[in-house]
């Protein structure tokens, strides 16, 4: 079995955080090329542990991206491959609402969209993405029990290794596609 996590940069808060300011300000300028009836994605995973990128994670995120955009009308892509983790972010030739349904399903019964986070940005004073309570919809699953995942996160009822250890079965089970 191969250990995933056992190469890469290591990531502190400081990058997640810098990334995330370049992250939004891409955002900014994509949402203004939005033409009527389209959408705006940013794709990333959810990966927890100082270690957010290498070859593993990035052929995990590329074989999951295109499951994901498969059956979509992808006016514009654009590819970032940072130490902080892969990301993505498209246009798509779709309503918002439609493309954030896409996400929850693919997210919430996809083996590699677990490990996914989509947001689907919309503009109401500022941009924001759609949350899956827009739709009346709970909260995302953990990826080790059934609670929400925001709890678990927030009182660390999982260790970053046993997090770890379930995205190492993932990505091992699908190494003869990656």
């Amino acid at each position: 079995m191969i250990d995933v996590f056992s190469k890469g940069i290591e990531q502190d808060i400081a990058h997640v955080l810098r990334n995330r300011d370049a992250r939004v300000m891409e955002q900014q300028l994509l949402y203004k090329k939005l033409k009527n009836n389209q959408s705006l994605i940013n794709a990333k995973l959810n990966i927890p542990g100082p270690i957010k990128n290498n070859y593993y994670l990035g052929q995990l995120f590329q074989m999951g991206l295109k499951q994901f955009l498969d059956d979509m009308s992808v006016d514009y892509q654009l590819l970032w491959d940072v130490a902080t983790g892969p990301e993505a972010f498209a246009i798509i030739n779709a309503d918002a609402s439609n493309v954030k349904k896409s996400a929850i399903k693919f997210e919430d019964n996809n083996e590699l969209g677990r490990l996914f986070d989509i947001d689907v940005l919309l503009y109401k004073d500022n941009l924001h993405p759609l949350s899956r309570k827009d739709f009346g919809l709970s909260e995302r699953k953990c990826l080790i029990c059934d609670k929400p995942a925001k709890v678990c996160a927030r009182s660390r009822n999982h260790s970053v290794v046993e997090m770890q250890e379930y995205i190492n079965k993932i990505i091992n089970s699908n190494l003869e596609l990656l």
